[in-house]
């Protein structure tokens, strides 16, 4: 589906037309739940945010200017959708070092081993960013620390694993 159509499913949707609405929630809300899922690392909130991004979509459908971005804006929704979340429960970030590494793609195999080479903090950056998506600017909003401190300890992470690799016997990052 294009962002035009997206735009023209929006519009109508503004339009009151329901058909619009379970055309724009059949063709996003899977996409938009495991997006949910990567920023929440819950099911059930995952599951919530994509509710509410729905309902704020058939909300706010009516003010919705057209600008062939329709796709962003509902993504947009669903990020603003699971912050609202995070700062109602005062979470810190949204997946800690055990909730991201509980079910790891199956390319992260043995990467918890190579993650124990760092601290903490530079753990959980490099899980946010590498296995999240997360920008380092959104860790470091998420995290409350200022962003030099997140890109140097990211940067520092990243030496960190490529020494690691390096020692037993990979010569790639």
């Amino acid at each position: 589906m294009t962002n035009h159509e997206v735009d023209a499913l929006i519009r109508r949707i503004g339009g009151g037309d329901r058909k619009a609405f379970a055309a724009l929630y059949e063709a996003y809300r899977t996409p938009v739940y495991f997006y949910a899922l990567r920023l929440t690392g819950s099911p059930q909130k995952a599951e919530d945010v994509m509710q509410e991004t729905f309902l704020a979509i058939l909300n706010g459908s009516k003010g919705y200017t057209e600008r062939g971005k329709g796709a962003a804006w509902i993504y947009t929704i669903a990020r603003n959708k699971a912050n609202d979340l995070f700062r109602k429960e005062r979470k810190e970030a949204p997946l800690s070092f055990a909730e991201a590494l509980a079910a790891p793609p199956p390319e992260w195999d043995g990467y918890p081993q190579m993650l124990e080479a760092l601290n903490d903090k530079e753990r959980d950056i490099v899980i946010l960013r590498v296995l999240c998506g997360f920008t380092l600017t959104e860790i470091a909003r998420h995290k409350k620390m200022p962003k030099g401190s997140v890109f140097w300890s990211y940067n520092n992470a990243m030496k960190k694993l490529k020494k690691y690799l390096q020692e037993e016997g990979e010569s790639h990052v």
